[in-house]
């Protein structure tokens, strides 16, 4: 009985530290006083640069919220399973909630009823339409409570914080209006992902991580071809670039960089951020060049041409496709270390079985530990590909002097930290920092001047 006590109480102090961590950081004084300091960048006497002041008073608030949110979250998940609440979560569901379902919206119960016609007898015993409800109702009451649970912590981050260091235009109830889509995609996407798998254990006991680790890949190609088509405008109005001259241009060095593209679009994320940002996103046809409208209102056209010179490196050396292709494979090989921890920990764990969805917290634990404890090698790669778009950029471009300009001003408006400890680049940078990016222009910019001196050879 002192035990369960004990399980409770921690999670009962997991909770209590999300809550209140954002009033621990509100209260230090630092993001009040954000609006005093200066963020440009200045160089030490050997020529190095240095952190803005706005950008490491914004720093020492972001890192320790974000080792929070990578050091909390799975405790929360792990208190949460030991402490017996996603089985009582479970039985709750089977002998409350679904009977009145049943009695209140009888349709959805014969819904999953002749949906489980069209699967074998076989199938149909160890997957009746009763127990597929239920899993989707825990899965999706679950991720909710996560959502309102993370409301505070998330409000602090993504709009208090940002408007204190003048990141933000958002307002309130704009802020709360992405938040509310945020959760209804989360919801229909994890929802689907989430009943699929434990579905595919239950039908498939031996060979779900097999079935499992091909609709993995498959999904990822989705959501990659479906997010610049119905979800971003759901979050910012989209719109062909109305400046000709700087159309042409970028169209130009797609050309040059042999991608084929039709239109270059813009999206308003001003109304939301202060922040700039552009993307290359899609495969084939549904490929799209998207600036953000910052990038547009404060930025030179060669700047601009330097931005999107970076991103086509991307496309270049196919890093979409190859990070989609990594990630798939090792998902997939992860999928059956995955089955053979549940089928060694379930009975620990007080689970009827090892497809039992009141695992879920543990695996989802399971998953947050592992990401985080790879996140140098995640990185590692990361860090090599934006490199490689990096000198992709010099070359196809010919405009170092504006690399080295853009960096600078985007390190600026952005209030991101130039020259960070060894340990957190190693950890959290998925880009190089700002610091190694001018150096590489600056190295580039001093050949190109040392060519233009020796003249043409005769």
């Amino acid at each position: 009985m002192k035990t369960i006590k004990d399980k409770h109480l921690f999670l009962w102090l997991i909770i209590i530290v999300i809550l209140i961590s954002p009033l621990i950081y509100y209260f230090t004084g630092i993001g009040q006083a954000a609006s005093n300091l200066p963020a440009e960048i200045t160089r030490l006497p050997g020529g190095t640069l240095a952190n803005s002041p706005k950008a490491e008073a914004l720093h020492s608030l972001s890192l320790p919220i974000g080792l929070e949110r990578m050091l909390i979250y799975p405790l929360l998940l792990l208190a949460f399973q030991l402490s017996g609440m996603g089985i009582a979560l479970r039985n709750h569901l089977e002998t409350q909630i679904h009977p009145r379902l049943s009695n209140r919206l009888p349709w959805l119960v014969q819904l999953t009823g002749r949906a489980g016609r069209w699967l074998p007898p076989s199938w149909r015993k160890r997957l009746p339409g009763r127990d597929l409800l239920v899993i989707a109702l825990f899965i999706l009451t679950f991720n909710l409570g996560i959502y309102l649970l993370y409301l505070p912590f998330n409000f602090y981050r993504g709009f208090v914080l940002m408007h204190q260091f003048g990141l933000s235009t958002q307002t309130v109830p704009g802020w709360f209006s992405d938040w509310g889509k945020n959760v209804l995609i989360g919801l229909v996407i994890e929802g689907s992902l989430w009943t699929g798998f434990f579905a595919l254990m239950r039908l498939l006991p031996r060979r779900w991580p097999v079935l499992a680790g091909g609709l993995l890949v498959a999904t990822s190609f989705v959501l990659v071809l479906l997010t610049p088509i119905l979800i971003t405008p759901l979050f910012y109005t989209v719109q062909p670039l109305e400046d000709a001259n700087l159309r042409t241009r970028i169209l130009n060095i797609a050309e040059r960089a042999g991608m084929p593209v039709e239109e270059v679009y813009v999206i308003d994320a001003s109304a939301k951020t202060t922040q700039v940002n552009a993307y290359v996103t899609g495969f084939g046809r549904a490929q799209r060049i998207v600036l953000f409208d910052t990038l547009l209102a404060g930025y030179t056209p060669d700047e601009v041409e330097v931005v999107l010179a970076h991103e086509l490196g991307h496309w270049y050396y196919r890093h979409v496709l190859l990070g989609l292709l990594a990630m798939g494979a090792i998902g997939w090989l992860g999928l059956f270390a995955l089955r053979w921890l549940l089928n060694r920990t379930w009975q620990g764990l007080g689970l009827r079985n090892p497809t039992d969805v009141a695992g879920l917290p543990f695996i989802l634990a399971t998953i947050a530990v592992v990401s985080m404890l790879s996140l140098p090698v995640q990185n590692a790669f990361s860090r090599y590909g934006e490199n490689q778009a990096d000198t992709f950029a010099l070359t196809v471009s010919q405009k170092p002097a504006a690399f080295i300009q853009l960096f600078t001003h985007l390190a600026e408006q952005n209030l991101t930290i130039v020259n960070p400890p060894a340990w957190e680049k190693l950890v959290f940078y998925t880009h190089p920092p700002a610091t190694e990016r001018i150096r590489r222009a600056e190295h580039t910019l001093q050949a190109q001047t040392d060519e233009n001196k020796k003249g043409p050879v005769n």
